[in-house]
């Protein structure tokens, strides 16, 4: 931050201020001005020479500070943020007002914070339980900051052991618990964005019935970010975004380090959401579908796992690349394991390429517990070209050796056009790779497959 000038007063000092606490830059006599800091700082010695100006800072919040019997500065006398200093807003502030106690509806305390912040502001959420019963309306520019996301529960780290979160409301049954809306409907700018949600956690444990959803956007939304968010337990989806109504939609998003932990139906769900990148982002205990694309071209997906998911890990779907100028999207470094049905499912359509590099499934098609089922750690059904680069699937059963081993294939082929598969070890209960339907042009390259569940049987070269 760029210091503030708040002197000379009578040409005897300058104050400077690094965004905490200001300090006295003093072209007077030096000697002299350190007598009287150090008989200012001595409850002991003499006041005579301190200034009043010193002994009136003697001891305060961003003052002189009196250290106490083991050398420290006590807390009461440690720099008080300012908020409007920082162009940062705390929740708890005046005249706002949210408890964060886990009992009182903080939704309105929210809201006037977030609408008072401005484009550029930081709407902060200090530790703490904020239960909300409606729809935070988060406009354009605004950042909401946490404390901390609690990605994953660990000892210690559990809703009741770390309260610091947004909750809704038993009460809170429909709609989403923050939304993004770009649409000129008398409230929103037809084009909204630049929002940032970072160190933040959305949780919907307590509603135990309806379609709430964390995350909604529609319209044309731009250049949102995400970075270290959870949702956890959301009666519907994590995150989804959709269109207006007028054929504008959400666009150029970045996703960080998000997680979408056991919500009711998908974890994401973004539609044509073009330019969209998402980086080690994960779904897991996801009811439905992990990762639900649908024509979201030009993308890319990097470190994305999606684990224990009901349906399948990640599905690419729909009419991609249906406008001028659009592609279709990259997978590098994902990952799936036990999801219900195929890890990664591809059966959009389209004339550009779909790059999958370094792909590892791991035991999905679980089908409910016995596998079967017809279902793969990648299933291309595809009409759109894909070309993979170093793919991995493989069988187990859970962790506890329960359940039965999944999937039933490595890879299925049904029904695709223009599949590229160059290195890769496919093993799957039945066989390692199945091709069905009507296939076009498929080239499987030095890959290895394993089928059933002795990993040293039927290890075949193929060159087709």
């Amino acid at each position: 931050m760029i210091p503030h000038f708040w002197g000379p007063e009578a040409a005897e000092r300058l104050w400077i201020t690094f965004g905490v606490s200001r300090v006295a830059l003093v072209a007077t006599d030096v000697g002299e001005r350190l007598a009287d800091h150090v008989a200012a700082l001595d409850p002991h010695g003499s006041q005579a020479a301190a200034s009043a100006e010193l002994t009136a800072l003697r001891g305060t919040p961003g003052g002189l500070a009196t250290l106490d019997g083991l050398g420290q500065v006590p807390a009461d006398q440690l720099p008080i943020l300012t908020p409007l200093l920082l162009d940062w807003i705390a929740v708890t502030s005046a005249p706002y007002g949210a408890t964060g106690d886990g009992v009182t509806d903080d939704t309105a305390a929210i809201q006037d914070a977030i609408d008072a912040a401005g484009n550029g502001g930081v709407v902060y959420f200090p530790k703490g339980v904020y239960r909300t019963s409606a729809p935070l309306d988060l406009p354009r520019g605004v950042t909401l900051m946490g404390s901390h996301s609690n990605l994953m529960v660990g000892p210690g780290m559990g809703k009741e052991d770390y309260p610091c979160y947004i909750q809704a409301l038993p009460s809170f049954t429909t709609g989403a618990m923050i939304t993004i809306i770009g649409e000129d409907d008398g409230k929103h700018p037809a084009i909204n964005g630049e929002q940032r949600i970072c160190n933040l956690m959305l949780d919907g444990s307590q509603v135990k019935s309806g379609n709430l959803d964390g995350i909604y956007a529609r319209g044309n939304v731009q250049n949102v970010v995400m970075r270290d968010v959870c949702m956890r337990d959301m009666p519907n989806n994590g995150i989804i975004t959709g269109s207006n109504g007028l054929g504008d939609l959400p666009y150029s998003w970045r996703l960080h380090s998000v997680m979408v932990d056991n919500s009711h139906s998908n974890g994401y769900v973004f539609d044509r959401n073009t330019d969209l990148t998402m980086i080690d982002c994960q779904a897991i205990g996801c009811w439905a579908v992990g990762f639900k694309i649908t024509n979201c071209a030009n993308s890319t997906f990097i470190g994305c796992r999606a684990e224990w998911t009901g349906s399948h890990g990640f599905h690419l779907t729909g009419a991609w690349g249906n406008w001028p100028g659009s592609g279709s999207g990259t997978l590098s470094a994902c990952s799936t394991d036990r999801c219900g049905q195929d890890g990664v499912r591809i059966d959009a359509t389209g004339n550009g390429p779909f790059i999958v590099t370094g792909l590892m499934t791991r035991r999905d098609g679980r089908n409910g517990g016995p596998g079967g089922g017809g279902y793969a750690g990648l299933a291309l059904l595809n009409r759109a070209p894909v070309v993979i680069t170093g793919l991995t699937c493989y069988v187990g059963t859970d962790d506890a050796g329960t359940a039965g081993t999944s999937p039933e294939y490595g890879l299925r082929v049904s029904g695709a056009r223009d599949v590229t598969v160059v290195g890769a070890y496919l093993h799957g209960a039945t066989a390692g790779v199945v091709q069905g339907g009507t296939n076009e042009r498929i080239r499987l390259t030095a890959i290895t497959t394993v089928a059933g569940n002795n990993y040293a049987e039927d290890r075949v070269q193929s060159a087709t």
